[in-house]
């Protein structure tokens, strides 16, 4: 089943499932479950496909928007039509966030219960033949990345250092009485890895799914989780593995040279590992296009003036004339004009960055400088040495900030590396610049503790 079909096929799943949208708005999301409609593979395909619908615009979408607003990565040029927008935008006082992220947890625990639905089912369903057997693994595989995928979001945003705390991880189907606690947040990433290690394995050997999940996408969100919680070992294997032998839709994954606008399009390139697709009925590029593209009606948002200053040190640069527009007083971002276009999740030029930047952390600083010099050609610079091992780690940084330029990544690296963030010092942004537990979840579950205001 294509990704033509996902929405539909949601709409009529989502409607056996819950019986209004009243109901949803009674009960936390951490108690959606009623648990009817998976006891075929039909079934489990189709919960499999609304877990993708639900994902596929809004949650990705608000995830880069809500990044580059809380790094102060950019500023308003024209009125923000969503109030969620502005109070990241903002992000000067405690109400500034308070309900901001509340979407973003109902769409993916809505993902998560779909999964676990699928994850419990699964084993029950009858295999009288190969094709039935072979569709259970890929779903299974689907549905424990999936998971892993949305922990993995739902940590980065809600995740308080602070406290320690990150959100409820439940793995069997919500149900109403279900009163989580919130999971610290280690174990939240232990989960994270946990799933994505299973859908590693179920999904060996699917290379092309349609843009959905496949082996290759696992083992990229591998290389990004393992960085991103400083396994740089794992994280410079998983890359690795990537950049040598993967594959999408029966090609080699590659770098592109010439029109790096080319993964931002409507078709799966060469350097997109993972992709949220859309088409003309049901685009996946709709809040983005409004918030950066020259071609809406009025672009909302423009690269900020510090985070230009990074980015714009070599004027050359391809991705900088192709990828982004400087008015002087504003500056645009082009990765987003095509309305049609498909959302890159995951690129390869990340799995470069992830190994360049591990291998210098590790000591390997040859190898990490010919991975820098590998996507700095790409973009027609010419190659860059280094005096020492932070040099080297700056030119890495700098790379990174303009190749994942308004895809939401910057944010989270300075978390990482424990660095200020839009004009915060670490020990304050540590705190501050997380979500607050929805105030409904809150109020019918007593065992949850709401990150603190400050």
């Amino acid at each position: 089943m294509t990704h033509f079909k996902y929405l539909a096929t949601f709409f009529v799943f989502l409607s056996s499932f819950f019986s209004c949208e009243r109901f949803l708005a009674l009960e936390p999301e951490t108690s959606l479950s009623s648990a009817k409609a998976f006891d075929s593979i039909e079934g489990v395909e189709a919960g499999i496909n609304g877990a993708y619908s639900t994902l596929h615009q809004e949650w990705v979408e608000r995830q880069y928007v809500f990044a580059e607003c809380l790094a102060g990565n950019v500023f308003e040029v024209n009125s923000l039509s969503n109030s969620n927008y502005q109070g990241a935008l903002r992000h000067q006082a405690w109400t500034d966030l308070f309900n901001i992220g509340n979407y973003l947890w109902s769409l993916s625990y809505r993902a998560i219960d779909l999964c676990n639905q699928v994850i419990v089912s699964i084993p029950d369903i009858p295999e009288p033949n190969q094709l039935i057997s072979s569709g259970k693994r890929k779903l299974l595989g689907e549905a424990y990345f999936l998971r892993g995928l949305n922990y993995f979001v739902l940590n980065r945003f809600f995740g308080n250092p602070k406290n320690g705390l990150s959100v409820p991880v439940l793995t069997s189907p919500f149900q109403p009485d279900d009163k989580p606690a919130r999971a610290t947040i280690a174990a939240t990433q232990n989960q994270v890895i946990a799933d994505l290690e299973e859908a590693e394995k179920l999904l060996e050997g699917i290379e092309s799914n349609n843009g959905r999940a496949t082996v290759w996408a696992a083992k990229a969100l591998l290389a990004r989780v393992h960085f991103e919680y400083k396994n740089y070992p794992a994280a410079a294997a998983y890359a690795s593995e990537v950049i040598q032998n993967g594959q999408i839709n029966g090609r080699k994954l590659a770098l592109l040279s010439g029109d790096l606008r080319t993964p931002f399009g409507s078709d799966i390139s060469s350097e997109n590992v993972f992709t949220f697709m859309g088409n003309p009925r049901d685009r996946a590029n709709v809040q983005l296009f409004k918030m950066f593209s020259l071609s809406s009606s009025a672009v909302e948002l423009s690269v900020s003036s510090p985070f230009w200053q990074v980015i714009s040190k070599e004027p050359k640069d391809l991705r900088l004339k192709q990828l982004h527009q400087d008015f002087n007083v504003a500056r645009a971002c082009l990765k987003y004009d095509n309305r049609d276009m498909n959302i890159p999740y995951i690129r390869l030029p990340e799995m470069y960055l992830i190994r360049a930047e591990s291998n210098a952390v590790l000591g390997s600083l040859d190898l990490a400088l010919a991975d820098l010099n590998v996507l700095r050609t790409r973009a027609g610079l010419s190659a860059t040495t280094f005096q020492n091992k932070e040099e080297l780690l700056e030119k890495i940084l700098r790379e990174r900030s303009l190749e994942l330029s308004m895809e939401g990544d910057n944010l989270h690296n300075l978390k990482r590396l424990q660095q200020p963030i839009g004009g915060l010092l670490w020990e304050e942004a540590a705190y501050k610049l997380v979500f607050f537990i929805p105030e409904k979840e809150i109020q019918v579950n007593p065992n949850l503790i709401q990150n603190e205001i400050w």
